[in-house]
């Protein structure tokens, strides 16, 4: 069973027996008490250490308390600081709860009941404050998801429409990778096409690899990341670390680290006529993170749309030929 962790609360107060008496107060709700005499030593007990609640007195040596809960909230926000004080005017009660105070008690203290009641419900506040400001963040995390998916979705209704739109080879091919290099914001990315016998690969469309290196690039189709995605008929999403069986494949396409970029890679086939043609990889973002599982969904429908705009472009291109004769 697990147990739930105590609570750490810093107590401030000048007096050595007002100390004594409000830890021994605060040991009976099961609260772990760490107490100091002045602000200034409370500060440090706060940069080094994770405290939840801060109960401390008005009046202290040196700094007050309404400038230390000033100093606390810059801090640490989280931290509900409640304090203590035998004279509570409307002034030091309006300024305290301006800079964020979450309660006052009023010395002497003749109920303990009170100050663990006092603590018990900062602390519940304090932990409500935080779980909704994460459930805040992961709704936003959420709605940028859904942004990101529906502006994948017009891109590719773009896309699709671009290379349904041509009959030449080279502008359907061009344009799928550039467009999908854009969209992604990927670093790298080129688009290999099997020969004639199927045996190897040949780079016929690049962005961000240098020319020579395309012209001169070629692949078994059993190998590399590309021969398997040709294999398996399959989309290949890799991740910030390298799964160790794909180590060896990444080094047969890109021996010398010419070709892919981190943090990820992301490689669909290219299938005309439920054959893969070919295979399209990009690699690396600009904003540092690796290819999710909705930028490979958008990544493969390009990918079959541009392949039926490649059948397209072959029947005419027989058609016409056929004519001609």
């Amino acid at each position: 069973m697990e147990t739930t962790p105590e609570k750490q609360l810093l107590l401030v107060d000048e007096s050595s027996p007002s100390r004594k008496a409000l830890v021994e107060i605060l040991k009976t709700g099961k609260f772990s008490v760490t107490s100091v005499a002045s602000g200034e030593e409370a500060l440090l007990h706060l940069s080094g250490s994770s405290f939840n609640i801060v109960i401390t007195d008005i009046t202290l040596p040196g700094m007050s308390g309404l400038n230390l809960l000033k100093l606390i909230k810059d801090l640490n926000p989280d931290i509900e600081v409640i304090l203590v004080t035998s004279n509570a005017s409307s002034f030091n009660v309006i300024k305290a709860l301006r800079l964020g105070a979450y309660d006052f008690v009023i010395k002497p203290i003749d109920d303990a009941a009170i100050l663990i009641n006092i603590v018990e419900r900062a602390i519940e506040k304090q932990a409500l404050s935080i779980e909704n400001r994460r459930l805040i963040f992961d709704l936003q995390g959420k709605n940028d998801e859904l942004n990101d998916a529906l502006r994948m979705m017009r891109t590719a209704n773009q896309l699709c429409a671009a290379v349904s739109a041509t009959l030449d080879v080279g502008e359907i091919l061009a344009t799928l990778v550039d467009g999908v290099i854009e969209e992604l914001r990927a670093t790298k990315g080129y688009l290999l096409l099997l020969d004639r016998e199927g045996q190897n690969f040949s780079m016929k469309i690049s962005v961000g690899i240098d020319r020579e290196l395309a012209k001169s690039f070629n692949l078994h189709r059993d190998q590399g990341i590309s021969g398997l995605v040709a294999a398996t008929n399959k989309p290949l999403r890799i991740g910030e670390e390298t799964p160790a069986p794909l180590t060896r494949r990444i080094l047969e396409e890109d021996p010398h680290g010419d070709l892919f970029s981190p943090p990820g890679i992301l490689s669909v086939p290219l299938r005309v006529k439920e054959k893969v043609a070919g295979v399209i990889t990009v690699s690396g973002q600009a904003n540092g993170r690796p290819f999710s599982d909705a930028e490979a969904e958008f990544l493969l429908t390009v990918a079959n749309h541009a392949a039926i705009a490649l059948d397209n472009a072959g029947a005419f291109y027989k058609l016409k030929k056929r004519s001609s004769h």
